[in-house]
């Protein structure tokens, strides 16, 4: 079991990267000036952090299960701490770029480990009880980080960001070197150090009920990011709202991010992460049915497709958990493997569904609508087809 203590300091290892992206968005336009960039350019600065922190997984991860979680958290916060201050300091472009890649590798650090040690502690429906209740920040963070940095905007520069986000990783810092228990086995330990690392990542993708976690996951999360990345254009470039009436309904829908994954967590009280897997799988099937016939008549308008956007979000924190739950669960002796592939598979998928809802833009959310469709359906028919067909899943 996890003590309130060190749930809440997993917690804190959750929200790291959620705040270092979304925290300095409102400093994108000082931030440029100051260091003489382009917006095109400063908003580099964020593509190198969620490359860094998808890529960087796949490192740390196998490093968890052949060093420890416990030396490899507190290293990636130790990581982190420094390259935020390494940013808030710098006048070069250049070094703030190689400021947010050190970022990013410190913040997956400490992600992966914190889900490794919640599977090494944890069954699986507890474990996926405990990530929903992460739901919270996933869906909390993209509307409270932008305002704690604006609030900061008004008392200092953007440098100011950086030193937060700094702080912040040194009191988890503390906290992990006083309170955080190493929990992989002596198992797990052998394994990895008789094993090279992409032999671990060839054993879990060719394990097939972890393959069907996985890809569950990596369509729902690219439904997901479709919606981020795009909504935005539809909603102030097609429809004419304003900024800060799309600011409202964003955080309207992240509303539903968070009250669904609750919801989920109560739910698993009687229920297994495969059986709510199978419900999830139904329902995203209708949900992809009403986006492919709005697509087609576009009938509602905005508020026809708002109203799919917040369902769609309600998707997005019971299949996360509960895949992630029931996948971690697969394999225990590559536990900080399986978990670095969520991660990276989930981030990949994102930025393709993103980049293709973009491409396929053209003055109406029609290509958007098509593009998270296609993510439910995947999503669906990876839980139906691969999932639930295992022999120990849930009737």
């Amino acid at each position: 079991m996890l003590t309130r203590g060190q749930t809440a300091l997993l917690a804190g290892f959750t929200a790291l990267a959620p705040l270092a992206i979304d925290m300095y968005l409102p400093a994108m336009p000082p931030l440029a000036a100051d260091l003489g960039v382009s917006m095109d350019q400063a908003s580099q600065s964020l593509s190198v952090f969620l490359f860094g922190l998808a890529g960087g997984q796949l490192v740390s991860g196998p490093l968890s299960d052949r060093l420890g979680r416990r030396p490899v958290a507190i290293a990636g916060l130790a990581l982190f701490v420094a390259a935020g201050a390494l940013a808030a300091v710098t006048t070069s472009f250049a070094v703030l770029l190689a400021a947010r890649l050190l970022q990013a590798l410190g913040a997956c650090s400490a992600m992966v480990a914190a889900r490794a040690i919640v599977r090494d502690r944890l069954d699986a429906t507890e474990s996926a009880r405990f990530f929903s209740l992460l739901a919270l920040i996933g869906g909390l963070a993209p509307v409270l980080a932008p305002l704690i940095g604006a609030g900061l905007l008004l008392v200092g520069d953007w440098r100011l960001i950086f030193w937060v986000m700094a702080g912040f990783a040194a009191v988890l810092f503390a906290a992990g070197m006083a309170a955080l228990p190493e929990t992989r086995s002596a198992e797990t330990a052998a394994n990895a150090r008789a094993e090279q690392p992409f032999a671990a990542y060839w054993a879990l993708l060719t394990n097939r009920a972890l393959l069907g976690y996985l890809l569950a996951a990596m369509f729902n999360t690219a439904s997901f990011f479709a919606y981020i990345a795009n909504s935005s254009v539809v909603f102030v470039g097609g429809y004419g709202l304003t900024p800060a009436a799309f600011s409202l309904l964003f955080g309207l829908n992240s509303v539903a991010l968070v009250g669904a994954g609750q919801i989920n967590r109560s739910l698993l009280k009687n229920r297994t992460p495969d059986a709510l897997l199978a419900l999830s799988a139904r329902n995203g099937l209708v949900l992809a049915a009403l986006f492919l016939l709005f697509a087609g008549t576009q009938a509602g308008g905005m508020w026809a497709i708002n109203v799919l956007f917040f369902f769609l979000a309600g998707s997005v924190s019971p299949i996360q958990a509960n895949t992630m739950g029931g996948g971690l669960a697969i394999d225990p002796l590559r536990a900080g493997s399986a978990a670095a592939l969520f991660g990276a598979m989930t981030f990949a998928g994102g930025a393709a569904a993103s980049a293709i809802g973009g491409l396929l833009y053209d003055g109406t959310p029609r290509g958007l609508a098509i593009v998270i469709a296609c993510c439910l359906i995947g999503c669906a028919a990876s839980i139906r087809l691969i999932v639930l067909r295992r022999p120990e899943a849930a009737e």
